[in-house]
């Protein structure tokens, strides 16, 4: 997947834009800022003031998107966890929604989706697949821990099917 290589302060535009909710976290880390955010992704934003001086004070900084705060829910799929059964699951996810928003992450990708407000959201959808709804992703075009930057192929997140929410409620 390629991107226009954007800063992290310039892809915040486009999250706002999206009415997406933002936190700072840690640079090459997935830790929130927590001397900005003491509670976390509960203290996710879309406030630009409030933005402008987390970059100041951290200009390298990743970002996270608060997920259920956003209308999102994100399949994290980490190819190095997958077992022969859930690699048929992610390869399916992949065939049939290749059209929404993927990020190369690290060490796998994350599936973003719209989703309205609802409640039993699982945890896992299967070994190596991990479902982020009442937490946070870091966003493109963060760096990785590894130092690999979060890579989007551009496209905006699809609504989420109505079968796949069976499965992430079940």
């Amino acid at each position: 997947m390629k991107t226009l290589e954007r800063t992290v302060k310039e892809e915040t535009l486009t999250y706002l834009a999206n009415g997406w909710k933002v936190l700072p976290v840690r640079a090459a880390s997935k830790e929130p800022l927590t001397d900005l955010v003491r509670h976390g992704f509960s203290d996710a934003t879309s406030n630009p003031v409030e933005i402008v001086q987390w970059f100041r004070k951290y200009p390298e900084m990743n970002l996270g998107i608060a997920c259920e705060m956003s209308g999102l829910i994100v399949l994290d799929i980490d190819y190095r966890n997958l077992t022969d059964e859930s690699w048929v699951m992610a390869e399916h996810l992949f065939k049939e929604y290749k059209d929404t928003m993927i990020v190369e992450t690290g060490d796998g990708v994350h599936m973003y989706f719209l989703a309205e407000a609802f409640s039993g959201v699982k945890a896992k959808l299967a070994l190596g697949i991990d479902i982020k709804y009442k937490g946070y992703v870091v966003a493109p075009p963060s760096i990785h821990s590894n130092g690999k930057r979060y890579e989007a192929n551009g496209l905006e997140p699809v609504a989420l099917p109505d079968y796949v929410r069976e499965w992430v409620t079940k």
